[in-house]
């Protein structure tokens, strides 16, 4: 076997969160929609085979999106952590896992408005506020007051549900135009409340869902079970949130001191619209705003070793690499073994389209027309 690449040492060097949970590299399996679940949430022999061919020499893996409650289901074949029945099942898998030594996180997520659109069902949807996110769309119904408590319930049960099955953590879905980026969006929310208007009151009920998953990790775990938020730095759209917006975001998630930020982006070298510092690109601004304040995993379209170490050289704490591992399940282990990986080049568009399972932030999208 060849000796590793030194170009790609920073690949598989330790990282250790400020609570102390170590990874193994710097190698992340971002969350996917695999669309293999049972029609009721349950994780399938499809998704353990899925995973177990493709995990096992990352250090961590974010599983999901799991919808916290049905109505918070975004399409066919989506992971559940709904109900209680579910969590055996993934305990399964939090125990394949660990035995491969590598930790898992759990995406926690409602879809909001994004459930009337795929499943159909209108009013029986909630969001902020009744805007569709296609235009002549369904409109979804205005959460109120008894609903958000609801709401932040499925959220606290969700997370006991993950901590009972053996997961490492849970990661918050506050982006990929899920409801909590509704909340934050000029786009989606039109509330006159103290949930609308002013971004302090678009950002509280995201902070009402953090500190009510944090209070669950506190009370029902004694063991490292790391907290993440996942965000989309911009919305597409003339009144969408920008870099700038996801900055101020950003300083307040520090304040709440969750673990890390995932940022999800479908290009990692994706520009920012312009702003104070120009055309730069969205990832680097952002980290060079945190200034390690706070750990960053993100990544995007990154299908080569290179362009994985020089993610990593640009100050990003951890990377997903969930595409390369679609079309390549060894992907990692070749380039231990200083391999080129099936995929060693960045593949053409239609390569990746026809190999690729879905991406969780491509559901961003929808929230195009608003």
């Amino acid at each position: 076997m060849k000796p590793l690449n030194a170009s790609y040492e920073k690949l598989f060097k330790h990282f250790k969160f400020v609570h102390g949970m170590e990874m193994k590299n710097r190698l992340v399996m971002g969350p996917l929609f695999t669309q293999s679940s049972h029609e009721n949430g349950e994780l399938s022999d499809k998704d353990m085979a899925f995973y177990r061919e493709r995990i096992k020499d990352v250090s961590m893996v974010i599983v999901g999106p799991a919808y916290i409650e049905e109505g918070g289901k975004t399409m066919d074949g989506q992971l559940g952590i709904h109900r209680d029945y579910v969590a055996r099942k993934l305990h399964e898998f939090t125990a394949m896992a660990k035995r491969m030594k590598v930790k898992t996180i759990l995406r926690i997520s409602h879809g909001g408005a994004l459930s009337a659109e795929y499943l159909k069902v209108g009013d029986k949807a909630v969001a902020p506020s009744r805007v569709a996110v296609r235009r002549k769309g369904k409109k979804p119904k205005e959460l109120n007051e008894p609903q958000i408590d609801h709401t932040l319930h499925a959220f606290a049960r969700a997370t006991e549900r993950a901590i009972q099955a053996g997961f490492d953590g849970v990661e918050i879905e506050g982006g990929s135009g899920h409801l909590l980026q509704q909340f934050t969006s000029k786009q989606a929310n039109h509330r006159k409340d103290t949930f609308g208007g002013t971004a302090e009151n678009r950002l509280s009920f995201s902070i009402q869902v953090i500190r009510t998953v944090s209070k669950v990790i506190k009370n029902t775990t004694n063991r490292p079970f790391l907290l993440g938020y996942a965000m989309t730095p911009e919305e597409k759209g003339y009144g969408g949130n920008k870099v700038d917006d996801t900055m101020v975001w950003i300083d307040q998630l520090i304040e709440e001191k969750v673990d890390y930020v995932h940022l999800e982006v479908k290009s990692f070298h994706a520009k920012t619209t312009p702003h104070k510092e120009g055309e730069a690109e969205v990832v680097p601004a952002i980290i060079k705003h945190v200034n390690q304040r706070i750990p960053i995993i993100s990544g995007g379209n990154l299908f080569t070793p290179l362009q994985v170490e020089e993610a990593i050289r640009g100050k990003l704490s951890m990377v997903t690499i969930q595409q390369a591992l679609n079309l390549d399940p060894y992907w990692v282990e070749k380039v231990r073994r200083s391999e080129e990986p099936f995929y060693g080049k960045v593949p053409e568009l239609e390569e990746v389209e026809a190999y690729q399972k879905v991406d969780s932030n491509e559901v961003e999208d929808l929230l195009e027309e608003l």
